[in-house]
């Protein structure tokens, strides 16, 4: 077992032993860091020689190396490159940071990339030699035409430089940091580029001092010779033992690329979504939703804070079809483009599964008589990424990696809907803490989130569940663009705060928890309030209950008496009916109906059931 891993173990260790009670971890661990230490020794003394950490950026840097040197074409032919016939380019104009990681491997892929809603590329990468700080290769940096065309469309073109191993001998060589930093500097005002992103990984916690001393220097010095010149850096989404020290380093950062990615790898012991929005296990709690409000409370500043989301996913041999389930060999990285490419074969709908507590996209199926799960993230996935980043007011997104998508559009109609001045608001939303709909909310949290469609006028905040640790954890919610708007209310424990409402159609939630215990949480749906049956407006008569609710393939509704009903009708939060249907024959069960979701989408909605005389029942669930 090397440093890195006991640092790893440590890390784990250090959050198991504080947040244990609140994260399902198993009763052996709570309170017992050693013995906990000595499993995970155990396991990795096993393990982990041959299933060691590695990022997708080092993953694929290693994959494409192997290949030497080779011709645009040879790219092209390897990722089946497709030109799109001309079209109509719009004219939208973005408001937030989309930085694209451009690798030097992407072939032709950049004739492809919607320039007006990308507004920094990163060209990857020069490979640092530890020993000397000088470049193994800066591949094609001084002759790429993707980062020529970059600049003439107004595009913002940093150099990507990347150290996967030998940290501790380059930060000990100060002539070779300052090599570094002079070669850097040099080679992006040839270019007459932007800045420099760092990308330097599974750096030990031993050289955190040295990692800030030297990103202090490099940022002073790119400023002293380049005034307008941007220094970014990327950094997990787990900052393990404090590596990245973000108070210390953040007056010499410009942007934080947080890798919103890897939280299921090749060599992990279970199938997982590369990117969960929610934790999918309440063991293994960290999740997209988590990390943005780590690294938040560690101090990265909102207007430097770019998400990094992925355009691959990752596929394993799993032990069955459930979710999760235990991997038989180590994954496979696909890209975007790949499952597209294949809708007709493994990757389409009899084969497609919404994993509810993650908020993932995942494809099962059979392929010589064993199982596969391949996680992806789709246009569905990355929409609600891309809420989260407009709700929580981050400067943008980062991508990994360009070209990856290969011609389909959605991805790009995505930044345009949520990051542009074309931005096609929501009419309805469902918002939840933290820990998403199944799982509690997270320790030591202070964030705020703004929900703002642009709609100006009257909108609705109705809280469906509502169950925070009382009176030490709380909610606040503002009717207005940020906390100096008017207060509606401040609620904790059960005090449920019902429907409250907003003239300006924006809310603001600023919410707070302890670090002792957390609780269920929230879940609230914003909507415009056209939630009225349109088609009868009779009185209520009888009460009845929806469950699972929020429902995924089917809700169960149980209806209080014996009265007989003739039917129901399904509404949308726009009163408009969905679906009607009669009921011919008793229920199964006295009280009880259930009724099949299929190819009804997520949102909020309204279930009226009628007897001969007309409506005596409205019961209001989610579709998740």
């Amino acid at each position: 077992m090397n440093i890195q891993q006991l640092e790893y173990i440590l890390a784990v260790d250090e959050h198991r032993h504080f947040a244990g009670a609140s994260t399902g971890t198993p009763s052996l661990f709570r309170g017992t860091p050693s013995l906990w230490i000595i499993l995970l020794f155990f396991t990795l003394s096993l393990h982990s020689q041959h299933h060691p950490f590695v990022s997708i950026h080092q993953e694929q840097s290693a994959q494409y190396a192997s290949y030497g040197e080779q011709s645009y074409s040879f790219y092209d032919s390897l990722h089946q490159f497709q030109l799109i016939p001309a079209r109509q380019i719009s004219d939208c104009q973005l408001r937030r940071v989309v930085f694209g990681y451009h690798p030097y491997w992407g072939g032709s892929a950049y004739l492809n990339y919607q320039w007006n809603l990308l507004s920094d590329l990163c060209y990857f990468s020069y490979e640092v030699n530890p020993s000397t700080g000088h470049a193994v290769t800066i591949h094609n940096w001084l002759t790429d035409p993707a980062i020529d065309l970059a600049l003439q469309q107004g595009v913002r073109v940093h150099l990507c430089v990347t150290l996967f191993s030998g940290h501790s001998a380059f930060f000990a060589n100060p002539a070779a940091r300052q090599t570094l930093i002079d070669n850097l500097i040099s080679l992006v005002q040839q270019r007459n580029a932007h800045g420099v992103n760092i990308d330097f990984e599974l750096v030990p916690s031993s050289q955190a001092e040295n990692l800030t001393s030297f990103l202090h220097d490099l940022s002073a010095q790119m400023k002293a010779a380049m005034p307008e010149s941007v220094l970014s850096i990327a950094i997990p989404a787990t900052n393990w033992s404090n590596t990245f020290r973000i108070n210390d380093m953040e007056s010499s950062i410009d942007l934080f690329m947080v890798m919103g990615y890897d939280y299921y790898w090749n060599g992990s012991a279970t199938a997982g979504p590369v990117t969960p929005l929610y934790s999918l296990t309440s063991s293994n709690d960290y999740s997209l939703s988590r990390t943005i409000s780590a690294y938040q409370a560690e101090g990265i500043p909102n207007e430097k804070f770019v998400l990094g989301i992925p355009y691959y996913g990752r596929q394993w041999l799993t032990q069955s079809n459930s979710v999760p389930s235990p991997v038989l060999a180590n994954g496979t990285a696909l890209t975007y483009a790949n499952i597209r490419n294949n809708i007709g074969g493994n990757y389409n709908s009899q084969h497609y599964f919404w994993e509810p507590n993650s908020f993932s996209s995942c494809f099962i199926f059979s392929q010589n008589n064993n199982w596969n799960q391949c996680f992806i993230g789709l246009a569905r996935d990355v929409r609600k990424w891309y809420d989260i980043v407009n709700y929580r007011r981050l400067a943008g997104i980062g991508i990994w990696a360009l070209g990856y998508d290969n011609g389909h559009p959605e991805l790009w109609q995505a930044i345009s809907d949520k990051f542009s001045d074309c931005y096609v608001p929501l009419l309805y939303d469902t918002l939840f803490d933290s820990g998403g709909p199944t799982w509690n909310y997270y320790a030591n949290e202070l964030y705020t989130m703004t929900i703002d469609h642009g709609w100006q006028d009257n909108h609705y905040l109705d809280f469906i569940s509502f169950h925070l640790e009382d009176p030490y954890d709380s909610l606040w919610i503002y009717a207005g663009p940020d906390t100096l708007s008017p207060l509606l209310g401040s609620y904790t424990g059960t005090a449920w705060p019902g429907s409250l409402s907003s003239p300006s159609g924006i809310f603001t939630l600023r919410f707070k928890s302890d670090p002792i215990q957390q609780k269920q949480g929230w879940m609230a749906v914003f909507h415009d309030g056209s939630l009225g049956l349109t088609e009868f407006s009779p009185p209520v008569t009888v009460r009845g209950l929806a469950y699972p609710n929020p429902a995924l393939d089917k809700v169960r509704i149980h209806l209080e008496g014996d009265k007989v009903w003739s039917g129901y009708a399904l509404y949308d939060s726009r009163g408009r009916m969905i679906m009607r249907k009669d009921l011919q024959a008793p229920m199964g069960e006295p009280g009880i109906v259930e009724i099949d979701l299929a190819g009804i989408p997520c949102g909020l909605y309204y279930l009226a059931f009628y007897d001969s005389g007309g409506y005596g029942c409205i019961v209001r669930f989610i579709r998740r």
